[in-house]
């Protein structure tokens, strides 16, 4: 390959390039010194806020645990806060610690951490969530680089076994980053996973998004969506199940299964690991299930075999392919089924398929300008 083709591939929007993963500082220090490509993407989960962008040829990610934690006020803390650069709210005789530093806290008093969403959305059930998820996507997306920025972000699909709706969470989302400058712009969390990992199938395949409050499903042809749903089940229902049947706080059991939990592991399982297990199968069972209904009433026909792609944080754990090419077995498909496998960066997977979708809709402003 001669050097014009070597540099023509280097600038190729496709993303094959390595990925980091910065804090702010980090990331400053790198965009002084490198070309920045306009147009970001956010994941906004019910675990973590994840948000990238493109500089030179790498993609950068920042994540913020989309968690809070509530103390009492004092000066003291305040001190410590500052110090530590802690990131918080104070809420009147309340400190409510946001972020990474929530799920440590939680674990230190021996309590769970408060979510500002819920199954995917924003919880109706924390009347303190809309300034905490404010406050955590300001701080993962960081400041526009230029007024009228996109800025996709990830929307759940309708859920087909719960009754509430999107349009809500979407609203609020977008007047958040609208506020920050930016130009906001939704995009199915499924659809986006295609776009991130099915580039070399035509954006044609299946895509799953197993998240924290939810489990989303889309499959596309062609980048065009023909089924599309999500489920109100995820890894924190996994976790608050185990909790209930080890006796543990959920904090436990959601730090233990991130850096802990093998699902390979079949014998001498302890206690905490024959729970997570059995409730991973469970869940398993439930999506594979009702994507068999799904795709038995929509009566879709192939022309080939379908490539199916794992993504999100509750896919992470080593085994979780395995376990659920097993549930497939137990719930055979109305359509023929190709290869199956994990995304490339199943953390970030919504997330860079969302900025895909921004750096397109960038070059097509600037050739239009």
């Amino acid at each position: 390959m001669n050097k014009k083709s070597k540099a023509k591939s280097k600038h190729q929007t496709r993303m094959k390039s390595r990925a980091k993963i910065l804090v702010p500082k980090q990331a400053k220090k790198i965009q002084a010194a490198q070309t920045l490509q306009i147009g970001k993407g956010l994941d906004v989960g019910t675990a973590f806020i994840y948000a990238a962008e493109k500089i030179g040829n790498e993609v950068v990610f920042r994540i913020e645990r989309d968690a809070f934690f509530d103390l009492p006020a004092s000066d003291y803390i305040k001190e410590v806060f500052a110090r530590d650069e802690v990131k918080y709210i104070r809420n009147g005789d309340q400190f409510y610690v946001v972020g990474n530093e929530a799920l440590r806290f939680a674990n230190l008093f021996q309590r769970n951490v408060r979510r500002p969403l819920e199954q995917g959305v924003i919880s109706p059930k924390e009347k303190d969530a809309l300034p905490i998820i404010k406050l955590l996507i300001a701080s993962a997306v960081g400041s526009h680089h230029q007024a009228g920025e996109t800025v996709y972000y990830s929307v759940p699909a309708q859920p087909i076994d719960a009754d509430f709706d999107v349009l809500y969470h979407q609203r609020i989302i977008d007047g958040f980053l609208s506020s920050l400058g930016y130009a906001p712009k939704p995009i199915n969390e499924g659809l986006a996973v295609v776009f991130s990992e099915l580039a070399e199938e035509n954006f044609t395949g299946l895509a799953f998004s197993f998240g924290g409050g939810m489990v989303n499903v889309c499959l596309a042809n062609l980048s065009i969506p023909v089924l599309s749903f999500s489920v109100a089940r995820g890894g924190d229902w996994i976790d608050k199940q185990a909790a209930r049947a080890v006796g543990e706080p959920v904090s436990i059991v959601t730090g233990w299964k991130e850096s802990c939990l093998d699902l390979d592991k079949r014998e001498n399982l302890s206690r905490m690991e024959q729970a997570l297990s059995i409730y991973y199968d469970i869940l398993l069972d439930y999506v594979v299930g009702h994507l068999k209904t799904e795709l038995e009433k929509s009566a879709i026909h192939l022309e080939r075999p379908l490539t199916i792609i794992l993504s999100g944080g509750t896919a992470k754990p080593t085994g979780f392919l395995k376990r659920f090419q097993e549930a497939l077995q137990r719930f055979p498909m109305p359509v023929e089924l190709g290869e199956i496998r994990l995304a490339s960066q199943p953390l970030h997977s919504v997330t860079k398929g969302a900025l895909i979708a921004a750096i397109v809709d960038e070059s097509k402003k600037q050739q239009k300008e």
